[in-house]
C-alpha cells in the first residue's frame, strides 16, 4: 500500500519523473541523437559507445526510480533514497558543468533541468523522513 507520508508522497513523486524520464529520453531523445549520430560518418567505436552510454543513462534513471519506491516502503528505505537523489544531483551537476564550461547548448537540451528537481524532492523526503516526530 503507498505511504501517505510526506516522505512517501516526495519519493513517490521523485519515482514518477524518472520513469517520465526514462520515457521521454528513450522515445523522444534517443531517435532524435542516435539516428544523427549513426549517419555522422563517426568511426563505429565512437558510434556504440556512444549508444552504449546513452542506454547505460537509462538504466541508471529506472535504478534511481526503482531506489525512490524502495524508500516508500523497505525499513531502510532513506538510505535508499538518499543514494538515489546523490545520482540525480550528479546527473544535475554534470549537465550543468557541460553547459557552463562546455557548450551553452546544453542549457536548450532538457538534461540540466529534471535531474536538480528529483534531487530536491528526494533529499527533501530523506530530511522529512529523519526529522523526529
Amino acid at each position: 500500500m503507498f505511504n501517505l507520508t510526506i516522505p512517501g508522497v516526495l519519493f513517490f513523486s521523485a519515482a514518477v519523473l524518472c520513469v517520465l524520464g526514462v520515457a521521454a529520453h528513450e522515445l523522444l531523445g534517443a531517435p532524435m541523437v542516435l539516428g544523427p549520430l549513426e549517419a555522422s560518418g563517426l568511426e563505429d567505436e565512437v558510434v556504440w559507445l556512444h549508444r552504449f552510454s546513452w542506454h547505460v543513462g537509462t538504466v541508471a534513471v529506472i535504478a534511481m526510480a526503482g531506489m525512490f519506491l524502495l524508500a516508500i516502503w523497505h525499513p531502510a528505505g532513506t538510505s535508499f533514497a538518499v543514494v538515489a537523489s546523490l545520482m540525480s544531483a550528479g546527473f544535475a551537476a554534470c549537465a550543468v558543468s557541460l553547459a557552463v564550461f562546455g557548450d551553452p547548448v546544453m542549457w536548450s537540451t532538457p538534461a540540466p533541468y529534471p535531474w536538480t528537481v528529483v534531487a530536491i524532492l528526494g533529499f527533501a523526503g530523506a530530511l522529512v523522513s529523519r526529522s523526529p516526530g
